[in-house]
């Protein structure tokens, strides 16, 4: 057990390793930038200008080079950047989002035990019988569906149907404990 726990810690450095190189060569394939958004937003910008904001961000360095530099940084000062919208520190960006990530996960896999338990029990005793077969059929095409296209479908059709269309904004649990809990259910 032990030889099969330390095999699995090692896999996760060549795993993170690829990840981050998708993830870094992705963002940077996608067309425009930064530097394009930047230069939109001012009326009189000349191709030096532009040269000199690719230089102040790092972009005027080919992609292996950022990307070096990038990970330099992560694993020697453990410095994940800065935003290069707002140039602010990202790990402070991820310190304002992680509560309401952890409680969203926590409410995800709460909902996730209320549905799968009555179904696993359910079929465990009525093995293999047509209420059985809806079960399952039913566990399956809640597992296949994507959380975040159901979660469009949630906010779009009342908009569609009903003309409703709730405000997305944040409760904070400390404040209205209920009215946190509906905004997760359904934004409102």
């Amino acid at each position: 057990m032990r030889a099969y726990v330390i095999r699995r810690l090692i896999l996760i450095i060549p795993t993170v390793f690829i990840v981050s190189l998708i993830v870094f060569f992705l963002i940077r394939l996608i067309p425009g930038s930064v530097v394009d958004i930047m230069v939109s937003q001012f009326q009189y910008v000349t191709k030096m200008d532009k040269q000199a904001i690719e230089h102040a961000l790092g972009f005027d360095v080919p992609l292996i080079v950022q990307y070096g530099r990038w990970m330099g940084n992560i694993l020697l000062h453990g410095d994940l950047g800065n935003s290069l919208w707002t140039r602010s520190p990202i790990i402070n960006d991820i310190a304002a989002r992680w509560p309401v990530t952890l409680e969203l996960g926590f409410l995800g896999i709460f909902v996730a035990q209320i549905i799968a338990l009555p179904i696993g029990i359910y079929s465990a005793i009525r093995q293999d019988t047509f209420g059985d077969y809806i079960a399952r059929s039913f566990a399956i095409l809640c597992i296949a569906v994507p959380g975040f296209w159901l979660g469009t479908l949630v906010i779009v059709f009342p908009s569609i149907w009903w003309n409703y269309m709730p405000s997305i904004r944040l409760i904070h649990l400390s404040v209205d404990p209920i009215g946190n809990f509906k905004m997760f259910i359904i934004p409102q």
